[in-house]
């Protein structure tokens, strides 16, 4: 299968390091982040493939707020990095018992994990992303949460990123309506 690498300047690279020609068409590939990869490379990403900003309401917020970043230097000593992180739940005891899937991101201080409401956008822009573990859970324990390799395809990143990003910072896209 080919891998994706999503470049620190925001640039996808297939598997001969040269630009992705038709970005739309690898949503569903397996990726890879470049060293340094970071929101900022995200917020690039975005710009170079615009295409990409529909998948979200909350990457055209996103957008508008990183614009008005500096443009380096946009780290907090509270985080040593941000972790992308894929959950499968069964849930539903007692009743109908059932699968959740998602993608959520999270702040780290070393092995020490962060609220990411607890920062502004200008103090994590910079900070660096990892891919981490699928997490299983059943029915709410946490305790005995098991933990697998697992893949991420470019729209589980996408959508994951701007989904936390979203519901911890705008949270006027969030309300539910019937």
């Amino acid at each position: 299968m080919n891998t994706t690498l999503l470049a620190r300047n925001g640039m996808l690279l297939n598997d001969l390091e040269q630009e992705v020609a038709r970005p739309l068409s690898v949503l569903a590939g397996r990726i890879r982040l470049g060293e340094g990869y970071s929101l900022r490379s995200f917020y690039e990403m975005m710009q170079r493939y615009p295409q990409f900003q529909e998948i979200s309401v909350f990457i055209p917020p996103f957008m508008e707020e990183c614009a008005g970043c500096p443009d380096s230097g946009c780290e907090n000593e509270g985080l040593t990095h941000l972790e992308l992180v894929k959950r499968v739940e069964m849930v539903g005891f007692p009743g109908e018992p059932r699968f959740n899937f998602l993608c959520s991101l999270t702040g780290w201080h070393n092995d020490s994990e962060q609220e990411l409401r607890s920062f502004q956008l200008h103090q994590m822009l910079d900070t660096p992303i990892r891919l981490g573990m699928l997490k299983h859970s059943v029915f709410g324990d946490t305790v005995n949460m098991m933990e697998f390799d697992t893949d991420y395809s470019l729209f589980e990143f996408i959508e994951g990123i701007s989904w936390q990003l979203g519901f911890q910072r705008y949270p006027e896209h969030c309300s539910i309506k019937g």
